[in-house]
């Protein structure tokens, strides 16, 4: 279809309210003839828009709808009427597909539930094959993934037996004690918090045809990647308890709020020049990015605390300075020592042996930090970075951690469970399943059947083991 016609076409899927208006219309075309376009509309307030995706042939690939203001009085459909929607829209836009693709799964959402129909092989669905279709209680369609079909991939002629796998997990199994920021749309938790947690860092997926007494596991470790902890300097002074955001982030009085998000638990905040316009205004996706990033500046609030918990400037800043590398750290420091109170307690800079000469020629000097308790015990994947601007002695980006420190600090630090304890509750837990596992390598995709660890009793991935309580904590799907 010639983009014109991709155009109708994409108005005909959806019904648009009369105030939307066009922000994208794109058109990609790759060398085989494949390719994509897409289409979005949003509202003066861009508190709702709706997105569409076709081939070039017209198909629809994907589609989301973002409509905070929906009719409460419709009335909620049974299981049954979800599943019935959403294979009418299926067929309505695949007529065929049903012939090859199969109901597998529905997944509850936040506000919607989530019907997934797979291509399935040996009676397991190929990841990233087959489509998804979000549907909200009252039946209507708000989200649509389309990823078609694969060619079959190559079935093992022999599947070790899992009785083995379980057996070269007790001789390598591992854990370390670690406190942990649980987040309840990922884990299966009640709560969101910090946990002290058991983690192994055994990675335990195998090919399913691995052979005799040799088992491939598929990672391998980077031997010659180490980092090391450094201890910060103690506060200079006295922290200031005055700071506002602005002073933190930076902004400027020439400087204005263009746009506020509620990210839940997060407030987003973007700040640009009052004087700014646009130079060129087309539909492309470039001049889309361009009028929400280019020259504003993006913080992230804590809604509890009212602290900045991380930004960014895309707007750029030149001085006359010309700071080292020791000046800025001194820089990043001082930043540190207005955000967080007691730094020096929680964070350690975070040396890397493979890091190359340093070069004072950059624009720009980063810093990484590492996070703990105070006691040793590491808080897991929490990284505090500062981005010193040589130019101008000023922060470019921050950060900071996913928590609130106050938390951190009444955290118990000594485990009531053992570790021998915690290791016998993950074993009478561990189970094997086989997944199709999809491969990208130099640009060709394939299928791997592997066995992947499951809790035996919730068929979920099991993540860490309470040190407090014994539980077993796995994901949320």
């Amino acid at each position: 279809m010639i983009k014109e016609q991709l155009k109708e076409r994409a108005r005909t899927i959806v019904e648009l309210p009369d105030h939307f208006q066009p922000v994208i219309e794109e058109y990609f075309e790759g060398e085989n003839g494949e390719g994509e376009a897409m289409f979005s509309w949003i509202d003066e307030q861009q508190d709702d828009g709706i997105s569409i995706s076709l081939d070039l042939d017209g198909n629809l690939t994907s589609l989301s709808i973002e409509l905070k203001k929906t009719n409460t009085d419709k009335v909620s459909l049974n299981e049954s009427e979800l599943k019935e929607q959403a294979e009418q829209f299926l067929r309505r836009h695949y007529p065929h597909a049903l012939q090859d693709l199969t109901y597998y799964q529905t997944k509850k959402l936040t506000d919607t539930y989530r019907l997934y129909y797979e291509q399935i092989v040996m009676g397991l669905p190929l990841a990233h094959a087959g489509c998804y279709i979000d549907v909200a209680p009252s039946g209507e369609i708000v989200n649509f993934k389309y990823y078609g079909l694969q060619p079959e991939p190559k079935i093992p002629k022999t599947l070790v037996a899992k009785e083995n796998l379980i057996e070269h997990v007790q001789n390598q199994l591992d854990f370390q004690l670690i406190i942990t920021n649980l987040d309840s749309v990922i884990h299966d938790v009640a709560e969101d918090g910090l946990r002290l947690l058991y983690n192994s860092e055994l990675f335990m997926t195998y090919k399913a045809d691995a052979v005799e007494p040799t088992f491939t596991i598929i990672y391998e470790e980077d031997e010659d990647y180490s980092e090391t902890y450094v201890s910060l300097p103690p506060p200079h002074s006295v922290m200031r308890k005055d700071v506002s955001i602005e002073e933190i982030i930076g902004i400027t009085e020439e400087m204005e709020i263009i746009r506020e998000v509620d990210w839940g638990e997060e407030t987003g905040i973007v700040w640009r020049n009052r004087d700014w316009k646009m130079e060129e205004n087309d539909l492309s996706m470039n001049s889309y990015f361009q009028s929400h990033n280019e020259d504003t500046v993006k913080a992230f609030i804590s809604k509890k605390t009212g602290e900045v918990r991380r930004f960014v400037w895309f707007k750029d800043r030149s001085g006359d300075l010309s700071l080292n590398s020791e000046e800025c750290y001194q820089k990043a420091i001082d930043f540190l020592q207005m955000t967080i109170p007691n730094y020096d307690q929680y964070l350690q800079l975070i040396v890397r042996d493979n890091n190359d000469e340093l070069d004072d020629t950059r624009m720009k000097e980063v810093f990484s930090f590492h996070v703990h308790n105070g006691h040793g015990i590491p808080v897991y994947s929490e990284i505090v970075a500062v981005t010193v601007n040589r130019q101008t002695g000023l922060i470019d980006y921050y950060s900071g951690p996913s928590f609130d420190f106050e938390q951190l600090r009444h955290m118990a630090s000594e485990p009531v469970i053992s570790k021998k304890e915690a290791y016998d509750i993950f074993l009478n837990h561990l189970d094997f399943e086989l997944v199709w596992n999809k491969n990208y390598e130099e640009n060709e995709e394939s299928y791997t059947l592997v066995y992947q660890p499951c809790d035996r009793h919730t068929r979920k991935s099991i993540r860490y083991i309470d040190a407090i309580t014994g539980a077993v904590i796995t994901e949320k799907n």
